[in-house]
């Protein structure tokens, strides 16, 4: 499987889906994934679909024995997410993915504290590594 970001986004919102269908087909995707070369967008996926490692474990156990190994039992904040992912040479599309999601998130959190947004905008343009 090739990890592009529309492809990635798919995948965490059929593991975010209520229908349990989606997270088996979303599973079984993941199983044959080339690990290193994607470990970005996993961990994008692991942070952002909100199962734990347990469930991981027992509906993805190729990806949960690698992802155990760097994750350990620690909870993903979001700073832990993105050090693990340049620290593990994520890819460029999953960085952009984690700041996509981040933002969301912090969209989220200032809404629920009583500070709506109109917009929320983090711009970050990454350079080419060539």
């Amino acid at each position: 499987m090739i990890f592009d970001k529309e492809q990635t986004r798919n995948l965490i919102n059929m593991l975010k889906s209520e229908d349990a269908d989606n997270h088996t087909i979303a599973f079984e995707s993941l199983k044959s994934v080339k690990f290193d070369e994607y470990v970005g967008e996993i961990l994008v996926m692991y942070k952002y679909t909100g199962h734990k490692l347990e469930y991981w474990q027992e509906h993805c156990l190729p990806v949960y024995k690698k992802l155990i190994k760097i994750i350990s039992d620690r909870k993903l904040t979001s700073p832990a997410t993105l050090s693990l992912i340049t620290a593990k040479k994520g890819s460029k599309t999953s960085i952009e993915l984690f700041m996509e999601y981040f933002v969301r998130d912090m969209t989220k959190m200032l809404e629920q504290i009583g500070y709506p947004t109109d917009s929320f905008e983090i711009n970050i343009n990454l350079k080419d590594n060539g």
